[in-house]
């Protein structure tokens, strides 16, 4: 939890960072040279950046692992806690600046344990926050670092849990729930303007990692 609360305030720190430049609040990025700033604003008017303000990237994804709370069922002294539980996760992000989205998600786990007649589910949901930091470093380096196509952000994520499993033979049904919360890094590469590939990973949704397409509207 402590780490959770860490990555939370470095990514709202962060972002507060970059709010106050582009409003004057903070001279922040003085010691960037005039050029730079130039192409900065001309990203900023044309939009071209893969993140960039009033874009909205619908996200779906395969999970690979889990960290649900399966392992708090514990049916029949057996620990379903851990292990490569397939699932899903829908991300939809909207860039309130060029620098910064927000979203919701919904992500899902479920197997199906055969040799003992119980079916495992899991869903979360809630929303996140993401800092766009490659498009900042092409926004002020005098440089071409492709943000047009790559993309990288760190993203902190809260929200809940709840996970269930059914006894088949029994037809009983037990469920559990939680708070949700945690976050990562994301990559992002765009073939074309609207579309793309992504690859997240870190302490994510329900998963250690992702590995999805980003569609761009």
């Amino acid at each position: 939890m402590q780490k959770i609360s860490i990555t939370i305030i470095i990514l709202l720190f962060l972002a507060a960072e970059t709010f106050a430049s582009d409003f004057g609040i903070k001279n922040y990025f003085n010691s960037f040279s005039k050029d730079s700033s130039k192409h900065h604003k001309t990203s900023m008017a044309l939009g071209q950046g893969a993140s960039a303000k009033g874009r909205l990237v619908i996200q779906p994804a395969l999970n690979f692992g889990h960290h649900l709370g399966f392992g708090k069922l514990n049916y029949g002294g057996n620990n379903y806690g851990s292990g490569l539980i397939p699932g899903v996760t829908l991300n939809i992000d909207y860039n309130v600046h060029d620098y910064v989205s927000v979203g919701v998600f919904y992500s899902a786990a479920f197997r199906n344990y055969k040799t003992a007649d119980v079916f495992y589910l899991g869903n979360a949901f809630g929303a996140r926050v993401a800092f766009h930091w490659w498009q900042l470093l092409d926004d002020k380096l005098d440089a071409d670092l492709f943000s047009s196509k790559v993309d990288f952000d760190v993203h902190a994520h809260f929200g809940a849990y709840l996970v269930s499993y059914k006894d088949k033979i029994a037809n009983t049904k037990t469920k559990a729930k939680g708070f949700n919360a945690g976050g990562g890094i994301a990559i992002r590469y765009y073939f074309v303007d609207h579309f793309g590939v992504a690859i997240e990973f870190g302490y994510e949704e329900t998963s250690w990692a992702k590995l999805g397409f980003a569609i761009k509207i």
